[in-house]
This record gives structure tokens, sequence and C-alpha cells, in this order.
């Protein structure tokens, strides 16, 4: 890869923000002082109906010929962050943390809902601050999907029989990077919840969104979901005989 930066932007401690990103273009999500969550979510900006499914995204893998269904709990470097149609949005293609794969794709970002009932104060969450950084590109806070939440640590306990969430174990400087497979509408927020989780360790910081140009990149056609099904399933050797949808 040939890269050069066409923007950065850091953003605030329980700021938000929404831009657009041109197939084959790279975005670096930085974690500038460490442990803090990003709640971050995707359109298919040629037709936003198509946006980010957290659920296929985890579920949805090519995994071999004849083994064992395994849903996963979260996703990482090489894998797809899929859409409502089932086909990629974007590509994580490097991850810098220790742990690699530690984000959450099963709980709802955070809303005034959960601020004024659990923290008891009337102030933005997540949902809330996405859909002021969208809206000027015309796409309302109801069309805001579950989020992928870069750097949460969010386990499942056996012994407590539920997820919980944990501090983050991001450094300074941790990163994560996506490459967009179409041209998408990208929007984040930098997760102010401060008050009753281990969410941000407490203590809410600034990130950084840099996107990058790949001069050695070519476009290439995005199909759609079930013609990128079968394209896919013929690169691993397994041809299997349409039916039609």
């Amino acid at each position: 890869m040939s890269l050069t930066k066409i923007e950065e932007q850091v953003v605030g401690a329980k700021q938000g923000y929404a831009g657009i990103v041109k197939q084959g273009q790279i975005v670096r999500l930085t974690d500038i002082e460490g442990k803090q969550v990003i709640d971050f979510v995707v359109w298919n900006n040629n037709d936003r109906r198509e946006k980010l499914s957290a659920s296929y995204s985890r579920s949805r893998y090519f995994a071999p010929e004849g083994s064992e269904y395994l849903p996963r709990n979260t996703i990482g470097e090489g894998d797809w962050v899929m859409s409502t149609n089932c086909r990629p949005l974007m590509t994580i293609l490097k991850e810098t943390a220790e742990r690699k794969g530690v984000h959450d794709l099963h709980h709802r970002m955070c809303n005034r809902f959960m601020m004024n009932v659990l923290g008891g104060v009337d102030v933005d969450g997540c949902h809330e601050i996405i859909g002021k950084a969208i809206a000027p590109f015309g796409v309302d806070y109801s069309e805001v999907p579950d989020p992928m939440n870069v750097f949460m640590n969010y386990p499942y306990d056996i012994g407590r029989n539920g997820f919980f969430i944990n501090e983050p174990i991001t450094k300074a400087g941790d990163y994560i990077e996506f490459r967009a497979e179409m041209d998408v509408l990208v929007a984040f927020a930098n997760c102010p919840e401060d008050i009753t989780t281990a969410c941000n360790a407490g203590n809410c910081t600034p990130v950084k969104i840099e996107i990058f140009e790949d001069s050695e990149a070519e476009p290439f056609p995005v199909l759609d979901h079930y013609e990128w099904l079968h394209q896919e399933l013929r690169k691993r050797g397994r041809v299997i005989e349409k039916a039609g949808l």
C-alpha cells in the first residue's frame, strides 16, 4: 500500500464524527490516551437502507466446509464489517492493541434513557451523539443501527451468566484500521459513559480519526449480496448450484 493522508481530526471527549469514505480508502481510529470506547456505525452511501449489522458481522464468516458452525462473539484483523444485506461494508486491516478483537458487537449503544435511569443525569448518550453527527447527511436518529463498540471490553462471564463491562485494554496510541469495500458513510460517538460502568475506565478522553487514500488500490465492482456470496464460494473452491432468489 502507498498511503496519503487526506483527513485528520481529533474528536473531543463525548463528541461525535460523521463523514463519507470512498471505496478503497482506509480509516484509522486512534485511542489517544487509552481505555476509550468508540461506538462505530456504517451505511452504504449509495443506498443507506443498507447499514451495519453487528450480528451478521460476528456470525457470518467462511468456516471450513463441513465444520461445526461456531458463532463468534467478536471480530478482528482480517474480518469483515458486514451489512444488513450480509455483504462487506468494510474490512478490518490492522489492530495494535496487545490482544486483538477486544470489541463488542452485542450491546446497544448508551442513550438518554440509560443516562437518566442509571446515571441520574439528562445528557446525551452515544445514540444522540451519533444522531447529531449524521443529521447533516440527511440520516435520521431513528436510522442508527446497533454499533460495533470498538475497544469495548465486554466478555461473557459463565459464572455470572451474562456479559459484563470491564475496563478497555487499549493503551495510549493504540488504533484500528478499516478499509472501505464500497462508498460508505461512517459515524461514531466517542463514548460519554463515565458514571455507571467501567466502559471508559471512568474517564472519557479524545480519539483521532485519520482517512488515507491508497494510490495502489484499484476500484472493483460492488456485487449484490447473492452474487458476492457465490463469488466468495468459488474463490474457496466451492461451487454450489444457484437456485435464484
